[in-house]
């Protein structure tokens, strides 16, 4: 049979042949089926059902009797009952050993380290100003100018009066007020043109500022001698100081004063309150002489983020700039005095709140103050707020006086010096140097090392010991001011490698150190180990070990460093002052319901330009009209200065072999100027509303200035008065 036949027959035959298998399955599942036993010979449908009717009965039937014995009562419920209700007798309840109560003993409280808070509110600025240097014959280039001549005075027109406006006045150019556009705006700190170099510094002081050199000293006449009024100096009036150890007399002169200053609040009343929290319940409590911030020392560092942001700073980057030694010395070898104090002795801390710098002539308060201290004495601020709180409670009451209220005030009162009035001072220098509390053992650059224990505010005798839980310091001032320096030039000092340099910017730190509580400077007020927590008792351990080897005692605490200051650099040597504003042109002219100003031609407005003259020690000012676009700079032919020594006025001009053209170099301009324009509100033409002005100063910054706040300043150096204006 070949294969195409047997394909066919299986094409043809493949249903029969599943037919087929599928009957023979069948006939093996019956085959199988068939040898199977029968299921119901033993399990029966109808009897399965029946026993299981029958458990589930039985499970349903009530079995506590043959579980549970029946409940027999064992005693009188009724007599137990009246049991409870005759008092039970004590004696049953006494245990074998009565128990004492055990006060609050300061034996059984140890001492901790109080938490100290970081100084906040770090705010810094750069400034330029005439300081009194001391010097050995007061030898100074002012004394040889000529005195300056009488200015022309203007004649003073007669007043004119005009109609009242009733139309309302409109300075809404600027959209709102000229203060939302951004004061100081920082627009890049770039130094600008020719900049003083610190290598440069020394030769342009030239021997005239410290006493040396000749330039040939003024004709001389019997003229009077113009002077700037008393009341005009805004600044320190210097006097003679005396050498701490030559005994000589050093008289002053006028320089640069070139320098980055900066203040800080140190949070005094948190610090009462850890202090409080840690000692005021331990053995040995003495808030008089070491139980409360005793504060020692500052230290200041610097980082420079002219090419890098303050979050790319490394630990490397920050150099020490100062310190309360630091600033002692150059006050006791180089300030010829100090500016008198502008806050109240109730924000001063010995050895923290260093002195202001003898600024001459103009306002310092601007560097020398913090936003976090006030400048109103405790008691003030307490009585402010007592007569507050009862007008409060009753508006319609009698008003209270300050002999009224009787509130006990207690600080850490006094200052470094106690000159009396509102000023710290140390009478030349002359006065008993032991009230200084500084331990000064001599001076590096007098012929031995510094040695200042600056043990400032440990004095006070009385008893060490402490009440427990007295308060360090009754009602204490929420901050006290700490105040620093960084200068870039010190005449008479070494030069400094690492000082400030014009056309950088620089971020400070701040730290602050008060005399260990747990391990004082002065080891008989030791606290005994014994009353030590662990923490507080192991630290004393590793003091106590490198005192041994040093021979000296580590007992300067130091906080946290401050969150790091905004960025600052130098102060240009130039600056400006505003003064009025004219606008002869402009008028207001109605259209509709709106009021507009009509300006064929931008305000004129007088300004005083000044630039620092390093060998002069002062500012050369000119008075010059500006207007849009003007650039403050301005050769004249002579200008006035004052002599802050003596405040006599003179005269500065080009001198052939000697000093060139005066220069009034700024890189400042005048963006716009509004104001001028007539008041609406009098009659009179000559009360014209004051001027604004929107400038870029010589560091770039944007800045806004109004005539109004500076016109006092520009007053006294535009010799207003004098001009008859």
């Amino acid at each position: 049979m070949d294969a195409d036949k047997i394909k066919d027959f299986l094409v043809y035959n493949f249903e029969k042949a599943i037919v087929v298998g599928v009957a023979a399955l069948s006939g093996f599942l019956i085959w199988s089926g068939l040898g199977k036993p029968d299921i119901t010979k033993d399990y029966q449908p109808e009897v399965l059902v029946r026993d299981a009717t029958q458990v589930k009965n039985d499970v349903d039937q009530n079995h506590n009797e043959t579980v549970i014995d029946p409940r027999k009562p064992t005693f009188n419920i009724a007599q137990e009952l009246n049991n409870f209700r005759n008092p039970i007798q004590s004696k049953l309840y006494l245990p074998e050993t009565i128990w004492e109560g055990n006060t609050l003993s300061a034996e059984n409280v140890k001492r901790k380290d109080p938490v100290l808070s970081k100084p906040m509110g770090i705010e810094v600025s750069g400034n330029i100003a005439s300081i009194a240097w001391r010097s050995t014959d007061g030898v100074y280039r002012l004394t040889e100018l000529d005195p300056a001549g009488e200015l022309d005075v203007e004649e003073k027109r007669p007043k004119r009066s005009n109609r009242r406006r009733n139309r309302r006045n409109n300075m809404d150019d600027y959209g709102g007020d000229m203060g939302d556009m951004g004061m100081g705006m920082d627009m890049g700190m770039g130094q600008g043109g020719d900049g003083y170099g610190m290598d440069d510094m020394g030769d342009m002081m030239g021997g005239g500022m410290m006493g040396g050199g000749d330039t040939g000293r003024g004709t001389g006449t019997s003229e009077a001698v113009r002077t700037l009024d008393p009341k005009n100096n805004l600044g320190y009036k210097p006097t003679t100081t005396t050498d701490l150890l030559s005994k000589k007399e050093q008289e002053p002169v006028p320089g640069i004063g070139w320098f980055i200053a900066g203040t800080a609040a140190i949070p005094h009343k948190e610090l009462i309150d850890s202090y409080q929290e840690a000692f005021s319940y331990a053995a040995g409590y003495n808030p008089e002489r070491r139980d409360r911030p005793l504060y020692v020392a500052y230290q200041v560092e610097r980082a420079d983020v002219t090419s890098k942001s303050v979050d790319e700073l490394k630990d490397d980057d920050w150099i020490l700039r100062d310190d309360n030694e630091r600033t002692l010395r150059h006050a006791l070898k180089y300030w010829s005095g100090f500016a008198d104090e502008v806050v109240p002795s109730d924000y001063w801390v010995n050895g923290v709140t260093m002195w202001i710098p003898p600024v001459m002539l103009d306002p310092y308060a601007h560097f020398a103050t913090n936003s976090l201290v006030p400048l109103k004495t405790k008691k003030e601020l307490d009585l402010e707020k007592a007569r507050l709180e009862a007008e409060e409670k009753s508006k319609n009451a009698t008003p209270l006086g300050d002999d009224d209220f009787d509130i006990n005030i207690t600080g850490q009162g006094g200052g470094m010096f106690n000159s009396g009035g509102g000023g710290r001072g140390m009478d030349g220098y002359g006065g008993d140097m032991g009230d200084m509390g500084m331990g000064m053992g001599g001076m590096d650059d007098y012929g031995g090392d510094m040695g200042m224990g600056m043990g400032m505010g440990m004095g006070g005798g009385g008893s060490s010991a402490g009440r427990i839980g007295q308060p360090a310091e009754k009602n204490p001032v929420d901050y006290k001011l700490l105040r620093f320096y960084d200068f870039a030039f010190i005449p008479g000092a070494k030069r400094d490698t690492e000082a400030p340099r014009p056309g950088r910017k620089y971020v400070y730190r701040i730290r602050f150190a008060v005399n260990d509580p747990n391990f004082p400077e002065d080891a008989n007020l030791q606290p005994k180990g014994r009353d030590l927590d662990s923490e507080a008792y192991e630290r004393f351990i590793a003091l106590s070990a490198e005192s041994r080897k040093t021979k000296e005692r580590s007992y300067k605490r130091w906080s946290e460093w401050s969150d790091v200051s905004a960025p600052v650099a130098l102060a240009s040597p130039d600056r400006s002052v505003v003064g009025p504003v004219k606008a002869e042109k402009s008028k207001r002219v109605q259209s509709g319901s709106r009021t507009l100003v009509y300006e064929p031609e931008s305000p004129k407005a007088e300004i005083v330009a000044s630039s620092f003259d390093i060998p002069l020690g002062v500012f050369v000012p000119t008075t010059m009209t500006a207007t849009e676009g003007t650039v403050l700079s301005e050769q004249v032919e002579k200008a006035d200065v004052v002599d802050p020594i003596t405040l006599e006025v003179r005269e500065v001009k080009e001198v052939e072999g000697e000093r060139g053209p005066i220069i009034v170099k700024s890189e400042s301009t005048i963006i716009d100027i509004k104001g001028g324009l007539p008041l609406e509100i009098v009659e009179e033409e000559e009360m014209t509303e004051p001027g604004m002005f929107l400038m870029i100063d010589s560091q770039g910054r944007l800045k806004v200035k109004q005539s109004v706040e500076e016109q006092q300043v520009y007053r006294i150096r535009s010799f207003a008065e004098e001009r008859g204006k």
